[in-house]
């Protein structure tokens, strides 16, 4: 069997060959599979006494090998029977059965069937879907990823200098529901994912690091969730806290919503000025820099008058002064988060808090609380947790897709794995190429 013919059939054990000698078509097609023929055969020494151990027929295992042609494909192969009589050297008789390189010891699966499963775990399809292509059960795809977890064990003996963490909804599988993200800002590489969000786990999570990696960490981007201020200061004491400049202006961002529903609620159902704030909803969210001047537009909630956004804004605000005050507030905190301006920040923040209504007097509370976190975020651009609330989507994907998980090791898992900058699905890949480098010098 030529090197062609190999790579076609997916076979790396150069002492399996196509058995032609006792089958005409080695290759049959049997309609709903393909069944090929080999025959394994190779000199072998006895393991105790170092013989050359006498051949003594064969048996025939099958095994499923790598798909052609759209169909299964059963791998029938003829092995070599071995056999080392009793001597003085060996006293008990010792028998052997020729192995495949590409099958594993008491498995029927070869190993390219498992390592196209461990490629595929990287895409967004449930795991029987995956199971189904690749013509296995869904157990033995949970057992290619129960054998991947020696590989998805961080280095507890470092940490990026620059980190941040956020929460994800993980649903019975952690104990409050939220799981968390952990992911080197500097690089964007997830370094792991951990079970749950509670102050006392995530201690003894970060207490596995060593103590000179936990005192090189130089910032942490969290959000503005109180109880992990305690818990960064007591496990990075070198390290400075900065707010992430999303969840700053996701303060502001829900309190005008807020507002404007009651608004609407004041004017009551039905009337102009309710279906004016429910229809151009989006616009009042809008940043004010992203607002057009010159879009002349026919505005049927105000008798079809051709109005740009600027002025149908300034026609909603005139409804109610509580929502014009808390639109003001949400720009001038957009504004000064953008342009990173301390004077604006603090000008913003001293306003008083009987000004203001009542769901802006918790962001005001809030934003001054973490005052000196959100500068820190003017000081360091571009750590943000951006890139770890767009890992947070692609979790949600692979979620949805899987219609759910039960396990959590599981799940961990196939997030790693879908995940291509990882520094585990990294070494992963790793290990593979070694693999693969080993087989090639075995033959």
């Amino acid at each position: 069997m030529d090197h062609s013919t190999r790579v076609a059939l997916g076979v790396k054990d150069y002492h399996l060959e196509l058995d032609d000698k006792h089958f005409t078509e080695p290759v049959e097609d049997q309609g709903n599979r393909i069944v090929i023929h080999f025959i394994q055969s190779y000199p072998f020494c006895c393991p105790r006494c170092g013989q050359p151990m006498l051949k003594n027929g064969f048996r025939t295992v099958n095994a499923l090998g790598p798909s052609l042609h759209y169909k299964p494909t059963i791998w029938s192969i003829r092995k070599q029977k071995y056999l080392c009589k009793p001597s003085d050297d060996c006293p008990n008789t010792v028998t052997r059965l020729a192995q495949v390189k590409d099958i594993d010891y008491h498995t029927h699966i070869t190993w390219a069937i498992k390592q196209r499963a461990m490629m595929l775990l990287t895409t967004n399809q449930s795991q029987k879907d995956l199971a189904k292509s690749l013509g296995v059960s869904d157990w033995t795809v949970r057992r290619v990823i129960t054998n991947l977890d020696s590989s998805f064990k961080p280095n507890y003996r470092w940490l990026p200098r620059h980190i941040a963490f956020d929460d994800f909804k993980s649903g019975k599988m952690a104990p409050s529901g939220m799981s968390m993200i952990l992911m080197d800002i500097e690089t964007h590489r997830t370094l792991d994912i951990i079970l749950s969000r509670r102050n006392r786990y995530l201690r003894g999570y970060f207490l596995r690091y060593d103590r000179s990696a936990r005192l090189a960490v130089q910032t942490v981007t969290v959000d503005l969730y109180t109880p992990y201020r305690r818990l960064i200061r007591e496990l990075f004491p070198n390290a400075i806290i900065i707010a992430d400049h999303f969840h700053v202006v996701a303060q502001a961002y829900r309190a005008l919503n807020q507002i404007r529903i009651q608004a609407m609620n004041r004017a009551g159902k039905g009337t102009r000025q309710w279906r004016a704030l429910k229809h151009f909803w989006k616009l009042i969210l809008t940043p004010a820099s992203e607002l057009k001047y010159d879009n002349y537009w026919r505005r049927a909630n105000f008798g079809y008058a051709q109005l740009t956004d600027i002025e149908l804004i300034h026609r909603l605000l005139d409804f109610d002064e509580n929502l014009a005050q808390a639109y003001r507030y949400y720009q001038g905190l957009i504004l000064a988060v953008g342009q990173r301006s301390r004077s604006r920040l603090n000008q913003l923040l001293t306003t008083k808090l009987t000004v203001l209504p009542q769901p802006l007097q918790k962001v005001q509370r809030t934003l001054r609380q973490h005052k000196e976190e959100i500068l820190h975020s003017f000081k360091y651009e571009g750590y943000t947790n951006g890139p770890v609330e767009g890992t947070n989507n692609k979790i949600k994907v692979i979620k949805r897709v899987a219609y759910g998980f039960r396990n959590f090791a599981n799940f961990r898992i196939r997030i790693l794995l879908a995940l291509p900058n990882t520094y585990i699905a990294i070494n992963w890949k790793n290990n593979q190429a070694a693999r693969a480098r080993v087989l090639a010098r075995a033959a």
